[in-house]
Formats: structure tokens, sequence, C-alpha cells
């Protein structure tokens, strides 16, 4: 999903000034840089927006940004009803980050999220199997059937790109950009397809199967993948 020569960079590096902290108010006259762990500081040199006159960065970014997840994205008014899918990489460069937004893999991201998701699902419902062998390997096969499978329905939302100064105590100030791109898949469509996956797994033959099946799908559809 990422270029060789595009290193990933922790959030908490990436936090931007013109992000709110602590629910505090920014302001024109606030510092332009922020401390990290009292050892590093974090100034914007430009974004996206500079070139056309635009100070602030997208909402959905702040959002992410600060609150360090997609949770807070989807809750906004334009992400309600979907799921929110936000990838970000750092480098030395702008066409290399902008190069790697304009391949950032969704699908993959999708399965990996998914793989996150229903393994903890599965596990939980493990003790609903059958006692048998062959039970617990279709169980196991389940989730690599989920992973694998291709899902249809995400478009990419925005981009956005920043370019950044990091100062750290007793290192050279070193620069960098990072961009981000958001995608987007609708819950039901999503959720339906997920489910009919499931169903392709089901055993007719086995009620016990078939009921670890429904209780995973049914954890499934209520409480939503996490995508963070």
């Amino acid at each position: 999903m990422k270029m060789k020569s595009v290193k990933a960079f922790a959030l908490i590096t990436a936090l931007m000034v013109t992000v709110v902290f602590a629910g505090c108010k920014s302001s024109a006259n606030t510092a332009l840089g922020i401390k990290l762990d009292s050892t590093a500081k974090v100034e914007t040199i430009e974004h996206k927006g500079t070139a056309f006159g635009v100070k602030d960065i997208p909402v959905w970014l702040s959002e992410f940004v600060q609150r360090n997840g997609t949770r807070s994205v989807e809750a906004l008014p334009d992400y309600r009803g979907k799921y929110v899918i936000i990838g970000q990489a750092s480098g030395a460069g702008l066409q290399q980050v902008e190069t790697w937004a304009k391949n950032f893999d969704a699908q993959q991201q999708i399965g990996a999220t998914i793989e996150t998701r229903v393994a903890s699902v599965f596990k939980a419902h493990e003790n609903l199997l059958p006692t048998n062998t062959d039970a617990k390997r279709r169980y196991d096969n389940a989730i690599n059937t989920l992973v694998s499978a291709a899902y249809t329905g995400a478009r990419q939302e925005a981009d956005w790109w920043v370019h950044q100064k990091v100062t750290e105590r007793g290192k050279a100030p070193e620069t960098r950009y990072t961009s981000y791109v958001l995608y987007t898949i609708d819950r039901p469509i999503l959720d339906q397809q997920i489910k009919n996956q499931i169903n392709k797994i089901r055993d007719g033959e086995s009620p016990e199967l078939n009921a670890a099946f429904d209780a995973v799908t049914a954890q499934l559809l209520e409480k939503g993948l996490e995508w963070e």
C-alpha cells in the first residue's frame, strides 16, 4: 500500500499547528509550533491551501489529527452513515507523498481493517462451535474469506498535504511533507457485503456453526466496524 520510498511517521508527529487542542480556541496570535513530549516542535510551513489563500485545514483533517482517529470524522454531518478510511504517509518531497496518495489502496485497507475487527469477534464466539476439528477449521477460514473478498463502494472524498518543520532538542531541524487521503463507503453497502460473505460460509448441516456465524454477523452489524 505504501511506496518503499515513503516513510510512515507516527501520527503524533504529524499534528498541525492549526488544530485546536484540549478544548482551547485558536487565535491569530497563537504561536506556530507545538511541543511534543517537551522535546520537539512542529511548525507548518505551508499546506495544500496556502497558495489559494486558504488559511485553515479541512474540518475532517482537523478532527482526524486532533482526536487521533476516524470515529470523530464519521460523526461529522458530511460523513454520518458512512465508514471513513484515512491513509497517511510522510516523505521528504511533495511529489513523493502526492504519488502515494494517488496510489492509495482503499480496498487493501478495508481488508486489513476487517481482519482486525472480525478476528476478535470470531474469537469471542468460539464457545458456540461444535467440538470438532472441521468446525474450528471452517470458522478460522471464515476470517481469511472475509479479508480476501473484494468489497465495492469505496470512493475518494478528499485529500490534503502539509509541509512541516520538526525541531527536536539535540537534533538538526527536519522538514517533511505529509499527505492524507480520505475515502468513504456507505455503511449499509459494506455491512451487507460482509453479511453476504458470512452467509456463503454458513454450514446448513451444523446448527451450532450456524449459530456462531449468526452471532458474529449480528455483532458486526450492530456495532459496526472500528476503523482505528
